[in-house]
């Protein structure tokens, strides 16, 4: 390869990197917000649920003793 070859190839290595990094900003910005959402909506799922579950337990142990 000659010298042009090799800067031409270089620009493009370059142009992809600023892509990638394009990318990786972009999912971090924006993919990432979304998940945490999702993450503490099912949080509050299962913390209601353990929580009737628990209630339920607790009422069954009092039928029970009394």
């Amino acid at each position: 390869m000659d010298k042009d070859n090799l800067q031409i190839e270089v620009e493009r290595i370059k142009g992809d990197i600023k892509l990638i990094q394009y990318s990786i900003k972009t999912i971090e910005t924006n993919h990432l917000a979304h998940i945490q959402k999702s993450i503490a909506n099912i949080n509050k799922v299962l913390w209601t649920v353990g929580i009737l579950i628990f209630t339920q337990l607790i009422m069954v142990v009092s039928d029970v003793l009394f």
